[in-house]
């Protein structure tokens, strides 16, 4: 998966690099408006590509009604700028979904789990790029332990898209990084470290 431009991974070309700078735009200024040269610039398109994606974007609702050259204003909590969101900022859902899948695979928890490599940081634009979890065993794992690691390692490689490594340190300070929070589904907490 493209972490770094995820909007014009899945929706290539021009009409891809508007939405991107429209979804920017609206998380940053929400509805004010947006001149069309500035727009063309953030999106890297001549100003005659603007319209037909305009126009398309107009008709589902997402910018307000605007006359042919006119600036652009997004429709301030339309639905559809809500999931743009959240599709443009992948890095910060690779956090959620680690933690999410060691609290249902994990248990007892990692006494040190960080995140390291390019799909960690937000850089990723490749699927080959890889996602490393650097762990710290539990004082008290048992004999399987590190097969259900390489399993949840898999699980994430087929949920994100990329290659999930894992490289098993003995302490923290070898792992380096903040450790997550491994919480289970029951709100308690598992490990810790932040």
């Amino acid at each position: 998966m493209n972490f770094r431009t995820p909007i014009p991974a899945l929706f290539p070309g021009a009409s891809g690099r508007i939405v991107t700078a429209l979804t920017a735009h609206h998380t940053a200024f929400g509805d004010a408006p947006l001149p069309l040269a500035e727009l063309a610039r953030d999106a890297s398109v001549a100003l005659t590509q603007l319209e037909a994606t305009l126009f398309r974007l107009g008709l589902l609702g997402m910018l307000e009604h605007r006359a042919r050259g006119d600036h652009v204003r997004p429709v301030r909590g339309h639905i559809a700028w809500k999931a743009l969101d959240g599709l443009a900022d992948l890095g910060g859902r690779v956090v959620e979904e680690v933690r999410a899948r060691a609290a249902a695979d994990l248990d007892p928890a990692p006494a040190h789990l960080t995140l390291s490599g390019p799909v960690a940081d937000g850089s990723a634009t490749h699927p080959a790029d890889v996602l490393e979890l650097i762990v710290v065993p539990p004082h008290a794992a048992p004999a399987d332990w590190p097969e259900r690691i390489d399993r949840m390692a898999a699980r994430l490689s087929r949920a994100l898209g990329n290659l999930v490594t894992v490289r098993i340190t003995a302490t923290p300070e070898e792992a380096g990084g903040p450790s997550l929070v491994i919480t289970p589904s029951d709100g308690s907490p598992k490990s810790s470290r932040e």
